[in-house]
């Protein structure tokens, strides 16, 4: 039969028996084996076991970089503190100040705070500074290299080493930011000298400190009465005593401080006084009251006064006398009552407890 124009032609019909249907289990004439999700266990191995690898080799990475921060030679710290560029010499400090401030010894278990040679080497860069004037156009990095140096010098326990380099920094007329760090740095020294037993006689610090209190600059003379309280001279003891009456309370506080810091109970009434004024007036003490800013500073200042006044109380409870002790609670209990500050509250029961009250 032949086909005509027009028509469509037609497949003849497929022998479906004649080919195999493909099935998906099967390869070739063999099934797949069904599958299975990856177990937990699996899982674990797959990705914890390298993730420990990893996390070994970069603990042993970062152990040996610390080690190294560690036992790497000061030399270099000290060598880049000296550096004209402003960010070497400040990675050099900060690497020096963990350093100490981690209690880190040399490899013939010195302490580094107590290394001489270190010592040595910082007090000479800062007197290399201290002696040379910079150009008006690099006073500020001069300032910069300078605090770094005697915030480090302030680090160490060394007083016959460092102590003559910070008395040049707190004479007058250089910067008042270099004497500032100055008079902070053989603070923190000096604290540390008392808190190991450890007497400081520096006649000519001593000497700068008292004239530092009498100037007008209300900062250096806060700060120099604090660096004061270090010295066990009989100068400095009798001018920490004539500043309990001076007209600035912070100054005040830093002598009465000092003096109970050596044993005497002389600055006692300052502490009384304090916390008599905020037993007296409890809005002196009320946290709506400040509106300006300046109102705000004074309070803030009050605040803080009347909070480390308590604080020196309850440290020296124990050596006061059964009747001043008695006293000093009488003084205090106003301050614990439901309409004052939590935090003073709260202060106020610990220092009763203190006192036996």
């Amino acid at each position: 039969m032949t086909n005509e124009p027009g028509d469509i032609q037609r497949p003849p019909p497929s022998d479906q028996s004649a080919e195999p249907v493909a099935d998906e289990n099967r390869i070739g004439d063999e099934e797949l084996p069904p599958v299975e999700p990856p177990s937990p266990r699996f899982i674990a191995q797959l990705f914890l076991i390298p993730a420990l690898i990893v996390g070994g080799i970069v603990g042993l990475v970062l152990f040996f970089g610390w080690v190294g921060s560690g036992t790497r030679d000061w030399q270099t710290l000290v060598t880049n503190l000296g550096r004209d560029n402003s960010h070497r010499r400040g990675r050099a400090a900060h690497d020096l100040a963990q350093l100490l401030n981690s209690d880190h010894q040399t490899a013939r278990n010195t302490p580094l705070r107590q290394h001489p040679p270190l010592a040595d080497a910082i007090a000479r860069l800062a007197r290399q500074r201290l002696d040379n004037e910079s150009a008006a156009d690099q006073q500020a990095d001069h300032r910069q290299q300078l605090v770094l140096m005697l915030g480090l010098l302030g680090l160490l326990d060394t007083p016959e080493t460092t102590f003559p380099v910070l008395g040049l920094a707190i004479t007058a007329g250089r910067d008042p930011v270099v004497r500032k760090t100055g008079l902070e740095a053989i603070a923190a020294a000096g604290k540390r000298a008392v808190d190991r037993d450890a007497a400081i006689d520096d006649p000519a610090t001593v000497d700068r400190l008292i004239s530092i209190v009498s100037e007008n600059d209300a900062s250096l003379r806060r700060d120099a009465t604090a660096a004061l309280g270090i010295f066990r001279s009989a100068a400095a003891r009798a001018r920490l005593e004539s500043l309990l009456d001076d007209a600035d309370a912070i100054t005040r506080y830093n002598a009465a401080a000092a003096l109970v810091h050596q044993g005497s109970q002389k600055g006692l009434p300052v502490f009384r006084n304090f916390l008599q004024s905020a037993a007296d007036d409890k809005s002196l003490l009320d946290l709506d009251r400040p509106q300006t800013s300046d109102e705000s500073r004074a309070f803030e200042e009050r605040w803080l006064l009347v909070r480390l006044s308590l604080k020196a109380i309850g440290n020296m409870a124990e050596n006061l006398s059964a009747q001043q002790r008695a006293d000093i609670a009488r003084l205090i209990t106003p301050l614990v009552s439901d309409d004052r500050a939590a935090r003073i509250r709260i202060d106020s029961k610990r220092v009763l407890q203190q006192l036996g009250h």
